[in-house]
């Protein structure tokens, strides 16, 4: 009796232990007899699906609509089902199979399907132990979804508003049906346009995308902009009465102007037409006017002045530098306390006219007689007149001009440069018309 008691309070123990046991989820969670693919050779995979459903453990795992093994346990790893499946050993599951839950039947059992994608072949085994992605499994909508989405559509859904529709529109497209076709040959052209200006399209869609890159590196500078920008505002807003009537006096000064072009319009046409000969003319001295351009450019030369003068590195030049003091009068110091515009050039060597200058004795001034004469020289001892060691009347320089030269001292008459040595003969005398009214100069002359 005692024997049979302790029996008793193991078996119960045993049995309150399984029961409230933390792994323990239900009879259906124990592998039941004669379920597919539950032999100790069987293999054994793992698919993670989002959704099961009412899928329970030991219903059938089905490969092409023939059940090859059954679902084992059942846990939740990150927010999703980790389904534990046994398939008998003979059977080969194709590496690319993807998981789908669904039921047999409309009201029947769920299971568990192991099949290619649709469209392709297997190939390939999976091995036991592998574990199929949440992203290669998926779950059929249930009989109740199904009912529910099509209840909605029938009462009072998506049936009755679509009828809506289609009557609405078809009274919106009544007696209006040249007007669509040509919105819709419209549309279709402006596709098309669209269509052929695609390159275009993205190229600008680039373009935007690197002046956004630019704003983005200049983002303190916006920033910064956009702080300055209200303060400036302000003063606008500040400005605004006078920029009202700075706008009132242009707007004021814009009737004027039209007024006054409106009362002067048949003039200014009758102007522009008296203008049309004179551009005209213009217009034809045009290739003239471009030669005489040019060479005023390089007046008096002309424009070949400067490849004439030049050759290679080097320049021809000629030049004069006249710095005499009768010159510097007559130019440089010309308006100064200095200058003297009638001052007698002299002529300088390397002039054409040096080589006529002369001491001519008619253009010197001659002074008045003296009150008492001159006393006659001492007579000389054998009757020769006394020599002659100086001029015979004081000089001047002539007129600088050659031609003057040329007609004071006469085409033949002979150039007067004293004054004599005393062993030179004297020279020729020249007839000369003397002024009536100059009295001969004191001391003779020659």
């Amino acid at each position: 009796m005692i024997r049979r008691t302790r029996w008793l309070v193991v078996v119960g123990s045993c049995v309150a232990l399984t029961m409230t046991g933390c792994s323990f989820q239900g009879l259906n969670s124990l592998p039941l007899p004669g379920a597919v693919g539950r032999g100790s050779d069987a293999a054994t995979y793992h698919v993670e699906v989002q959704n099961v459903g009412t899928l329970e453990s030991n219903s059938p795992v089905l490969m092409s609509d023939v059940v090859v093994g059954s679902v084992g346990k059942m846990t939740v790893d990150n927010w999703h089902a980790d389904v534990e499946i046994s398939v008998k050993p003979d059977v080969v599951v194709p590496a690319n199979a993807v998981a789908t839950v669904g039921q047999t039947s409309l009201l029947g059992s769920m299971h568990l399907a192991l099949n290619p994608p649709l469209g392709e072949k297997p190939s390939g085994q999976l091995k036991p132990g592998s574990t199929i992605p949440l992203n290669e499994s998926s779950t059929y909508p249930s009989t109740e979804r199904t009912l529910s989405s099509l209840s909605t559509v029938a009462n009072g859904g998506g049936l009755g508003q679509i009828g809506d529709i289609i009557h609405n529109f078809s009274a919106a497209l009544s007696g209006r049906e040249p007007e669509i076709r040509e919105l819709l040959t419209r549309l279709d052209n402006f596709v098309g346009v669209l269509d052929a200006q695609r390159d275009n399209i993205v190229a600008s869609i680039q373009q935007l995308n690197r002046v956004a890159g630019t704003f983005a590196g200049q983002r303190d500078v916006i920033e910064r902009a956009l702080k300055d920008i209200p303060p400036a505002l302000d003063v606008l807003i500040k400005q605004r009465p006078q920029l009202t009537t700075a706008l009132k006096k242009l707007g004021v000064f814009s009737d004027t102007a039209t007024g006054l072009v409106n009362d002067a319009g048949d003039d200014l046409v009758s102007d522009l037409k008296s203008l049309e000969p004179a551009l005209k003319a213009l217009v034809d001295i045009g290739p003239d006017l471009s030669s005489a351009l040019i060479w005023a450019t390089a007046f008096p030369y002309g424009p070949g002045f400067a490849d004439t003068i030049t050759r290679g590195d080097y320049i021809n030049l000629v030049a004069v530098f006249d710095l005499t003091y009768p010159r510097l009068k007559k130019t440089l110091l010309l308006g100064t306390r200095w200058g003297d515009e009638n001052a007698k050039l002299i002529p300088a060597p390397g002039d054409p006219y040096y080589l006529n200058y002369s001491y001519n004795p008619i253009s010197v001034g001659v002074a008045p007689p003296p009150d008492q004469a001159l006393p006659a020289p001492p007579p000389s001892p054998d009757g020769a007149p006394p020599p002659i060691l100086g001029p015979v009347l004081p000089v001047a320089p002539p007129p600088t001009a050659p031609q003057m030269i040329q007609n004071q001292a006469g085409p033949t008459s002979s150039i007067f440069a004293g004054p004599f040595g005393a062993d030179a003969p004297p020279p020729p005398a020249e007839p000369a018309a003397a002024p009536p009214d100059v009295p001969p100069a004191p001391g003779g002359g020659g």
